[in-house]
């Protein structure tokens, strides 16, 4: 096994975490930090010159590919665990940007009653209405102590809002850095409906820029387009905040910060309760040691989880007995189909934010959320 030069802080994962991570500490210390990508580079070129649907949007093409790397799932924890072959409610990414380049861009802030879930559950319902194995937790920031790094985010992505639209949104200390978005004409429709019947509809803050755009770190993005390849795709002309438009031209001016791509991590390695670094295979099918002083695990959850498994690091987390931190609380969230006919055309190929032919709706206690549409209404 072939085996590099030390980094002082190495990266498992190129998506936003790790790209902002690195950025972050390429711009604040001399340490030298390495990504390590499993997938390969991109730049808005590489979307400007084709967007091929079915590549894309059918074969998922930014995406983990199920054929070849999977996760697995069990109806029940007496049932044999089989793999996914076609992922269909989460698409992990893969190549530079992770699932960052594919996302639609939906940027809502969390409401300061999620970050006091148990405590608001029983004020309203009392302690008994909990079952006693239940996992429901406050967080331990509260929405106050994290809205100063929303606003922060939000700059850095250019998010286009209005602040005040929400009724229920929690204080800000900023406005939305570029205006709301244009409503399509499928969007007003909703927003008509859901007027009429008492609601309050207002455009979703949007990672797809309404304006021309300079953010704190310098880098400049045009408006959308409103071409609809937004979800599963890359942005065309850089309008949508990514990865690769948004944090990697500054990491290109940081000597000290490096992307390793074709690099698919095995194991992290370890002795005495230390990191010492990863090995992986690289675009070439060799085996590589990169040693490292600090290991972060910045990919998607579920893959975090399988190499902190694989890696014989911690306990994992046993249903049956309760024990075991690694993999605990791990969940995903899913949404169900909602299927309208009109007697109308709705021309929904075009705007920011189409989920192809879909209309999910998510429903929570004080909300109706329609993510496959430009709008969203809120119950008085």
């Amino acid at each position: 096994m072939r085996t590099l030069p030390p980094k002082d802080i190495l990266i498992v994962g190129g998506g936003w975490t790790g790209l902002l991570l690195a950025k972050e500490l390429g711009a604040r210390t001399s340490l030298s930090v390495v990504v390590m990508e499993r997938g390969g580079p991109r730049t808005t070129a590489t979307y400007f010159e084709g967007m091929d649907e079915l590549d894309y949007a059918i074969r998922s093409r930014l995406m983990q590919d199920a054929a070849k790397e999977t996760v697995t799932f069990r109806p029940t924890s007496k049932d044999r665990a089989l793999p996914i072959r076609q992922f269909a409610s989460f698409y992990p990414g893969t190549g530079v940007g992770g699932a960052g380049e594919h996302w639609n861009g939906m940027t809502p802030r969390f409401m300061p009653e999620c970050f006091e879930l148990r405590s608001r559950t029983i004020e309203r319902y009392g302690a008994n209405r909990l079952p006693a194995n239940h996992s429901i937790q406050d967080w331990p920031v509260s929405y106050g102590g994290l809205e100063s790094y929303y606003t922060r985010a939000e700059q850095l992505l250019g998010i286009s809002g209005k602040a005040g639209a929400n009724p229920f949104d929690g204080s800000r200390s900023a406005e939305y850095p570029t205006p709301p978005q244009k409503a399509m004409y499928f969007s007003r429709l909703f927003s008509d409906a859901a007027r009429s019947q008492g609601y309050h509809p207002y455009v979703m803050p949007s990672a797809n820029l309404s304006t021309t755009y300079r953010n704190p770190d310098g880098v400049v993005r045009p408006p959308c387009q409103y071409c609809g390849f937004c979800v599963r795709y890359g942005c065309m002309v850089g309008a949508k905040a990514q990865p690769t438009n948004t944090l990697m031209p500054v990491i290109a001016r940081q000597k000290n910060v490096s992307v390793q791509t074709g690099a698919n991590i095995r194991r992290v390695l370890h002795e005495d309760g230390m990191a010492t670094g990863v090995s992986y295979v690289d675009a070439d099918g060799a085996e590589v040691f990169q040693p490292a002083n600090l290991v972060v695990l910045a990919s998607w959850t579920l893959n975090n989880t399988r190499l902190l498994l694989l890696s014989r690091i911690g306990k994992g987390y046993d249903p049956a007995t309760g024990e075991g931190q690694v993999g605990r609380n791990v969940t995903h969230q899913a949404t169900s189909s909602v299927n309208l006919f009109f007697e109308r055309p709705l021309n929904r190929f075009m705007g920011p934010r189409p989920i192809l032919s879909r209309s999910a709706t998510w429903m929570a206690t004080t909300s109706i959320m329609a993510p496959s549409i430009s709008s969203v209404a809120h119950t008085s």
